[in-house]
């Protein structure tokens, strides 16, 4: 019946899979719990161990391979037709979590890929507010609307006929580009309210760093014929490619790094999200230049 997914990496999570693990033996569900670190320190994997037991199979990578290959990998080992994917930092706080998914496919049997939300706990420390507020107010907000990977089960006949892009090898946009791939071949996407807690948060200079990655992902995504229609949906290019024709780039020399640092020090703000998206079109330039 339910495979569930889990790429882990640097975060111990025992709780997570303990929940899963209960919440399906309760539904008396045929169902396996499939882990794949990604090649973590040992100080955060050894814990894995414990849940060599029935119903689990724990894999160690030894090399990294990265968001899109993992999830392919997890998919290739998966046993039973319904796949459900969630990121190894999440917390499931509704004791019906899984429950909720299988009434929702036994409800909504043409959904292909069904997408819960994601939510943020309550943070306090100003080293991880830019994250927190980006989270709270971005994607938690996307995550109602659009597709996500951090929680979301999907057919497994049309995760083959997807798969995650591998040559995405750095953080970000490797999920959108899965989401408007699978809308763009027809495939139905439902959301609904079956959150989980993203419970990782970075520091506001490794969540700008994660910020350039996932930019630098986009800017390659850029250059294959591929994606060229299916990424004009994306309000980022479609922003960088009107600006482009202006040639005025050169009134904004400088203004890259000064924005960084202002966000990395600054208390996040109603004018945050809109310093960020100018930092994400300013690093795009950059990155195709």
């Amino acid at each position: 019946m339910l495979s569930i997914l889990v790429p882990h990496y640097n975060f111990i999570n025992q709780t997570l899979f303990t929940e899963l693990e209960q919440q399906c033996l309760s539904l008396s569900l045929d169902f396996e719990i499939i882990v794949i670190d990604d090649a973590s320190l040992s100080s955060y994997k050894n814990y894995l161990n414990q849940f060599n037991k029935p119903y689990f199979n724990i894999i160690f990578l030894d090399k990294n391979i990265g968001r899109s290959a993992i999830r392919n990998l997890l998919a290739a080992k998966a046993s039973y037709p319904f796949l459900l994917f969630l990121d190894g930092d999440s917390c499931i706080k509704n004791p019906n979590f899984i429950k909720n998914y299988l009434n929702f496919i036994q409800q909504n049997p043409a959904a292909d890929l069904v997408c819960g939300l994601r939510n943020y706990p309550e943070c306090l420390n100003k080293e991880y507010l830019l994250h927190h507020y980006y989270g709270t107010k971005v994607e938690m907000l996307a995550s109602k609307q659009a597709f996500h990977s951090s929680n979301f089960l999907i057919k497994k006949e049309v995760f083959k006929a997807l798969q995650f892009d591998e040559r995405l090898t750095h953080y970000g946009y490797e999920d959108v580009v899965f989401g408007l791939t699978a809308k763009a071949k027809g495939y139905t996407i439902k959301n609904f309210d079956n959150p989980v807690i993203h419970l990782q948060l970075k520091t506001n200079q490794q969540f700008m760093a994660d910020t350039e990655d996932a930019v630098q992902n986009l800017a390659q995504l850029m250059q294959l014929p591929q994606y060229e229609i299916i990424l004009k949906e994306i309000p980022l290019i479609r922003i960088y490619l009107l600006f482009k024709k202006t040639g005025l780039w050169h009134l904004l020399a400088g203004l890259k790094s000064r924005l960084r640092k202002n966000m990395e020090q600054e208390k996040p703000n109603a004018t945050s999200i809109k310093k960020l998206q100018l930092y994400k079109l300013l690093h795009l330039h950059y990155c195709l230049s």
